[in-house]
C-alpha cells in the first residue's frame, strides 16, 4: 500500500510539468493577437474593426525576413504595438494584400501567412511614412 502512495505523490507534480513544457513550447506570444486572414471576408471584416471600408486591389507572394533587421526593425515594432504576431512567422512564406481605403487618399497592406494577419500599415502612396491601421504617424504614437 505504500508503495501506490509513492506514486501518487510523484505522479501529480510529474504530469503538471508535462504540461507545463508543452505550453512554453506553443507558438502564440502573449500579448499578441490571432486573427484569422486566410479569407477576403476575414480580411475586410478585419478592416472594419479598425474603421475602414476598403476594396482588394492585388496580392502578391513574399517571404518575411528571417530575421529583423534596421531596415525592417520599424515595421516590426509597428506589429508588436497593434498585437500583430509578426515575429513568429519569420523566415516564412506570406502574402502581402493591398487595400484602397474608400473615403481617404490611404491605401493598407495586409501581410498574412499560414491564414494569420501577422503584419499590417497604412500608407499615404504621396508620403512614404509608416502609420498604424488609424492612419497615425507611427512616431507620434511611440
Amino acid at each position: 500500500m505504500k508503495h501506490y502512495l509513492k506514486y501518487l505523490l510523484i505522479l501529480p507534480p510529474a504530469v503538471l510539468c508535462c504540461f507545463a513544457v508543452i505550453l512554453s513550447h506553443q507558438k502564440k506570444t502573449p500579448g499578441t493577437d490571432t486573427i484569422r486572414a486566410a479569407a477576403e471576408f476575414d480580411r475586410r471584416a478585419w478592416l472594419v474593426t479598425q474603421g475602414w471600408n476598403a476594396e482588394c486591389i492585388s496580392s502578391r507572394p513574399v517571404t518575411v525576413p528571417y530575421e529583423i533587421t534596421e531596415d525592417y526593425q520599424e515595421y516590426a515594432d509597428l506589429q508588436i504595438l497593434q498585437r500583430l504576431p509578426l515575429t513568429q512567422y519569420l523566415g516564412k512564406h506570406g502574402v502581402i494584400y493591398t487595400y484602397q481605403l474608400k473615403d481617404s487618399d490611404l491605401y493598407a497592406e495586409l501581410l498574412t501567412a499560414e491564414g494569420v494577419l501577422i503584419g499590417a500599415q497604412c500608407y499615404d502612396p504621396e508620403n512614404p511614412q509608416t502609420l498604424d491601421m488609424h492612419g497615425n504617424l507611427f512616431e507620434n504614437i511611440k
